[in-house]
């Protein structure tokens, strides 16, 4: 008796809603955009994921959002491993990235919240976000302003700086723990070479500069509102470098607030509780002040 050949199972894609416009950059348009006024909808979200995120992964943030904010488009900034010792490839692949989000504001906006939510997941989504600062500047012709529309940012686990041990921690994941063990010497080495390659500016320190453009940059100049969720429990990004950034961002006159987590690990405090995660974002979204 023959039996006919198992069909390999495969899982669908679960953001095969969006369409790829770059390596880095996917586009989300739902039927019909908002364009006009919409109290507490924005009318572009930007998720800029952490380093090599998994597609289902990031498929939590952005199913709930289709379903918060269902007429905002939603423009995904990918990041990998490559971007993190390669920066220079990152701007290049945002600039696909302004053409979306000025395409998205060509009608004036009339809204008592900010018509763009930013949503920041680690050093890989800082990065991503600091070079669409840039490029969205640098590409500005001789009319179009430098900063990004007016918008509330979202902080997850972000921004950092370069310290050894977290260096160490980043490299780490995903390993068991007796690979973490067996591979601790090489990583403490090459942490510790990359330090001082960039004490001796023969390598960049991009961390820093990533860090530093949140509250610098004239592309976010425009900032309304920014929340930082965070946790002491994170392995990889210090809180205490987090709250240091707050209240430089403070002193600068940028609107803060800060969300700190207990027992959460890095990018994980959705899944410690994901209905004070969310109230946190409707709140970033709602609490809206229109200069600071």
């Amino acid at each position: 008796m023959s039996h006919a050949p198992l069909e390999p199972v495969t899982t669908p894609n679960p953001l095969s809603f969006m369409n790829k416009l770059g390596p880095l950059v996917s586009f989300y348009q739902p039927p019909e955009a908002s364009s006009t006024r919409a109290d507490h909808q924005p009318r572009l979200i930007i998720v800029a994921s952490w380093t090599d995120a998994k597609d289902t992964r990031i498929a939590k943030y952005t199913t709930k959002y289709r379903a918060m904010y269902p007429a905002a488009q939603i423009l995904l900034l990918r990041n990998t491993m490559s971007c993190q010792f390669r920066p220079s490839q990152i701007g290049p692949a945002m600039k696909v990235a302004t053409h979306v989000v000025r395409a998205a504001f060509q009608t004036a906006v009339s809204s008592s919240s900010p018509p763009l939510l930013i949503h920041i997941f680690s050093n890989g989504g800082s990065s991503s976000v600091a070079n669409l600062y840039e490029q969205f500047a640098t590409t500005a012709g001789h009319n179009e302003d430098k900063r990004l529309p007016p918008h509330a940012t979202v902080f997850d686990s972000s921004p950092g700086i370069y310290q050894i041990t977290r260096a160490v921690a980043y490299m780490n994941v995903g390993l068991p723990y007796f690979q973490q063990l067996m591979a601790a010497p090489f990583w403490y080495a090459f942490a510790v070479f990359w330090s001082a390659g960039m004490a001796l500016r023969f390598l960049p320190n991009s961390l820093e500069h990533w860090y530093k453009s949140h509250n610098e940059h004239v592309g976010n100049a425009a900032e309304v509102r920014r929340v930082y969720i965070y946790s002491a429990d994170d392995a990889i990004i210090d809180h205490k470098v987090i709250e240091a950034h707050a209240s430089e961002a403070k002193r600068k006159g940028f609107s803060v607030a800060l969300e700190r987590y207990e027992g959460s690990a890095h990018v994980a405090h959705l899944r410690k509780d994901e209905d004070r995660y969310w109230g946190i974002v409707r709140r970033a979204m709602e609490t809206y002040r229109l200069e600071r």
